[in-house]
């Protein structure tokens, strides 16, 4: 885990140069949610394998799939639905099935201008349905701003604040991430993000190469480690995306 986490982060002194601006901009690998929407009759399929590790429980997420679809100039549509494997060593016991369907919409607020960063906003709402124990109680609504400035012509920066509601409850979240492309086509980024709720704090640190093949489509590769004493001791995960 070490090794990858230094080699990702080696490549990012290597001499850099500017990536298509006409290409996908996708919402994976990273946390934040970029702030770009799906323009009118497009649309973006993201997938997604991970396998995170906090103590003697695995999560592995064998697909992760996120369908982005421009239903109008500056709304897009989304749902996200994933296939799960939750195994503990100390029981030796694991189940696998659905997680829940994440249904949402991302809509433009205001384009870059200068230090003006551009904006847009997040809703989405996570169903009760799906297998346990990936399935919540209840629904639960999520709201995020999606923030991105443009600091050079290889440099960008996108950070996120929002709040999810599980269970009567309020959980704040926050992600800051820095990419970097370094040759046509290759960027790397660093991530550190988190969320409060009830006064406890999960803090991680995210990071990764992202390929982009062509115009539509991308790889990616990536890694990171938990930062405080409730977060996962470490996840790595990979995927693809494709634009039509």
């Amino acid at each position: 885990m070490k090794k990858i986490l230094c080699l990702i982060a080696l490549m990012s002194i290597i001499s850099v140069s500017a990536q298509d601006d006409d290409a996908i901009v996708t919402d994976r690998p990273t946390q934040s949610a970029s702030s770009m929407v799906m323009p009118r009759g497009n649309a973006l399929i993201e997938y997604g394998f991970i396998h995170e590790k906090s103590g003697d429980v695995s999560t592995t997420t064998f697909a992760n799939f996120l369908v982005r679809i421009g239903l109008i100039e500056g709304v897009e549509f989304r749902i996200t639905q994933n296939i799960q494997q939750q195994s503990d060593e100390l029981t030796d016991s694991k189940v696998s099935g659905l997680s829940p369907i994440t249904l949402g919409t991302k809509i433009h607020l205001v384009g870059e201008q200068g230090a003006v960063p551009q904006v847009s906003l997040l809703g989405q709402v996570t169903l009760a349905n799906g297998k346990k124990p990936f399935r919540p109680n209840e629904a639960i609504p999520e709201v995020r701003l999606n923030f991105s400035n443009t600091l050079s012509e290889f440099l960008s920066l996108g950070y996120n604040i929002g709040m999810s509601f599980p269970e009567d409850n309020t959980q704040t979240l926050y992600s800051v991430v820095l990419g970097y492309s370094f040759l046509p086509g290759w960027s790397v980024f660093a991530e550190p993000y988190g969320f409060f709720q009830d006064g406890t704090s999960d803090h991680r640190f995210n990071t990764g190469l992202i390929y982009l093949c062509s115009n539509n489509v991308q790889f990616d590769i990536s890694a990171g480690v938990g930062l405080s004493d409730i977060s996962p001791d470490h996840f790595i995960g990979f995927g693809a995306a494709i634009g039509f």
